[in-house]
């Protein structure tokens, strides 16, 4: 895909919703605070009690909210501040799992519906990690295809710290959907986590089937190639539409919202991007509808860099790919569209201090 065609599809993700870039160019801007669906809340307050600890101090960040309303949602500050809670209160080290492992068929709405309803696994999660960011603002999740394998990468697009738990709970709930909707008992080729390991991950290895790596620098879950095409036993072609449009249009009501700070929607898009096209300054500029000069400028208000953004979502796609060793150094280099391999080389190794080969083979 070229620069240009890059651009169009930017600006049809993120339609106006200001007056041109030109016109408002020296206002200020109000961020709309980045937020999640309360759907998960009660569930984790359930999940407390239920180890017979007193849910209490949770409970009472949200008020009289209604979190089971599928239409709430709850600013990502105090969703941080719940899950933090629950871990402490729980002493908890796999709450995500656990958390994944006890909901019940449907808690994901509409989102669990389209990838039960898509022809295989992998054009299901597919649709989880192209809707998944409706659930929070600071996901950015991405599939990949290559060679035999298909990965799920699940990145932050925040700057600010993100419990761990809440990382783990986005991958369990994927294999858990994956397993349910296919009827197999499927085993990844790899799980990777950025966050160092907890004392005890005698958990993980028990949900995951095997090996768990932590502190590697990103977040995903490579599948086989036989997993990946297995046809899904709920398969409808004719719901999938109908789930499909609604949550695009769904999408489009979220991007026109301009949520989260400039810096988290441009990661997010670089994410999106990656692998299809280069994502440019002017491009990312269009598809917010901003100038070159106010993004520039929001960007360095947040203290981050179009450069820099770019750079942690290759790095972390980077260590993400090294992990699945069907892949050469080339194919990863190409996918994130470097001119050519020792380009790569340079770039990983100011990143992490080692190569590409050091990293895979650690």
């Amino acid at each position: 895909m070229g620069t240009s065609q890059a651009r169009t599809r930017s600006v049809r993700r993120t339609a106006p919703a200001a007056p041109p870039a030109s016109a408002g160019a020296g206002h200020k801007h109000a961020v709309v605070a980045s937020s999640v669906q309360g759907w998960v809340l009660p569930h984790l307050i359930t999940w407390v009690e239920s180890r017979n600890v007193d849910a209490s101090p949770i409970r009472g960040l949200f008020g009289r909210t209604v979190l089971e309303d599928p239409s709430v949602r709850v600013p990502e500050a105090t969703t941080e501040t719940a899950w933090r809670l629950a871990a402490s209160l729980t002493r908890d080290e796999a709450l995500g799992i656990h958390l994944a492992e006890s909901l019940s068929r449907g808690a994901l709405d509409l989102i669990e519906y389209s990838l039960r309803s898509s022809a295989s696994l992998g054009k299901g999660l597919d649709r989880l990690a192209r809707y998944g960011r409706l659930l929070s603002d600071r996901v950015a999740a991405r599939t990949h295809r290559k060679g035999e394998s298909l990965l799920f990468l699940v990145h932050d697009a925040a700057t600010t710290p993100l419990h761990p738990a809440r990382t783990e709970f986005a991958l369990a709930m994927a294999l858990k959907l994956a397993r349910d909707s296919t009827g197999a008992d499927i085993t990844p080729v790899s799980v990777c986590f950025a966050h160092p390991a907890p004392d005890d991950t005698s958990e993980h290895r028990r949900f995951f089937h095997g090996r768990v790596r932590f502190g590697v620098g990103s977040s995903s879950m490579t599948l086989g190639a036989t997993d990946a095409v297995r046809p899904m036993r709920d398969a409808d072609a004719a719901l999938a539409g109908i789930i499909r449009r609604r949550l695009e249009n769904a999408l489009g009501d979220r991007d026109r919202s301009s949520a989260g700070t400039m810096s988290t929607r441009v990661r997010r898009m670089v994410v999106e991007d990656m692998g299809q096209s280069l994502l440019t300054l002017d491009a990312a500029a269009e598809g917010l509808a901003v100038s070159r000069r106010t993004l520039t400028r929001r960007l360095a208000a947040e203290r981050a860099s179009f450069r820099q953004i770019l750079d942690d979502v290759r790095r972390d796609f980077a260590r993400a790919l090294l992990q699945d060793r069907s892949l050469t150094i080339g194919d990863i280099a190409f996918f994130l569209q470097f001119s050519e391999p020792a380009a790569f080389h340079r770039s990983f190794r100011r990143w992490t201090g080692r190569t590409p080969r050091a990293f895979r083979e650690s």
